[in-house]
């Protein structure tokens, strides 16, 4: 038996056609890797019949986008192009992704930043663990509390004014995005694209800035079945596993009070439910935002 040819796709960089890589790509646009799998194939016997072991990655995009408008649509063919056409361009995509602890937004992110080949994923943890480095809990103490329980550090007189545990909330929160806007004024000063990931992410910091940049894609994850919310945490942390469950109602006040900012400024929302995957969803979201970026001929 033969070994299979290999064709080289001459790009940004060169490499040898995958029909895996393909499928995973095909998953943006809404096939599942098994479907994505077999069109690949198709796009194989395809270059095969060229007879040719070297082709351009232009000449590779136009004929899975020849396929597509033959197999299925016109509109999932000019999706592909536009997402492959964004891929060599220099536009960067910024990705912010909001929502409670628990409710997944981490493993979006990763997923996500792995469909469009983001090298950079950051989560607002990290970014608070490094400011709780330089600034002590003697200068700010709501920082170096959880964000749920940021509100035991604040003066008597806001408790009866106030509900004070998203008040606390957004007081440590406003020092994170400090640490955040420094990591996106980065981003923008190198022309990267980035996913950024975390509860602190609320919308207010960011409303007359970075929202209204025509590149950044804010979404908020979040779950309405408190006892899937429940389960999530559970599943998802070890060590801070009781910590959190203890603490589960306050959680969940910051993930009803992030929904409702995002439904106030008609911001995107997607539900993580039983039986669905917000992935779907997202990857939508990525390419409806990539297509308003980018035209193509």
């Amino acid at each position: 038996m033969g070994t299979e040819p290999q064709i080289l796709i001459k790009g940004k960089p060169d490499q040898l056609f995958s029909r895996g890589l393909l499928a995973k790509k095909l998953e943006l646009i809404g096939f599942s890797l098994s479907d994505g799998y077999e069109f690949s194939i198709q796009v194989h016997n395809e270059l095969i019949k060229l007879k040719k072991k070297v082709i351009t990655k232009k000449q590779l995009d136009e004929i899975v986008s020849d396929l597509l408008n033959q197999n299925y649509t016109n509109r999932l063919a000019g999706q592909y192009k536009k997402i492959e056409n964004w891929r060599e361009s220099e536009i960067p995509l910024w990705i912010l992704i909001s929502g409670a602890i628990g409710v997944g937004k981490s493993t979006i992110s990763r997923q996500i930043a792995g469909d469009l080949g983001i090298q950079h994923v950051v989560g607002t943890g990290i970014i608070r663990d490094v400011l709780q480095k330089v600034l002590s809990a003697d200068i700010m103490p709501e920082l170096h509390s959880s964000s749920y329980n940021a509100f035991q550090t604040l003066r008597p007189i806001y408790s009866s004014r106030f509900e004070e545990v998203i008040l606390g909330f957004e007081n440590h929160s406003k020092f994170v995005n400090i640490g955040v806007e420094a990591v996106l004024s980065r981003a923008e000063t190198e022309s990267v694209s980035i996913v950024v990931e975390g509860e602190h992410l609320l919308p207010a910091f960011y409303e007359e800035t970075v929202l209204k940049k025509p590149n950044v894609l804010y979404i908020t994850v979040a779950t309405p079945d408190e006892s899937l919310h429940k389960e999530n945490i559970s599943a998802q942390y070890t060590k801070e596993k009781e910590e959190l469950l203890n603490h589960f109602k306050q959680i969940r006040k910051i993930h009803d009070h992030l929904v409702n900012e995002a439904k106030i400024r008609k911001l995107n929302l997607v539900l993580s439910e039983r039986g669905k995957k917000p992935i779907g969803r997202v990857r939508q979201l990525v390419v409806e935002k990539i297509t308003s970026l980018i035209a193509y001929e």
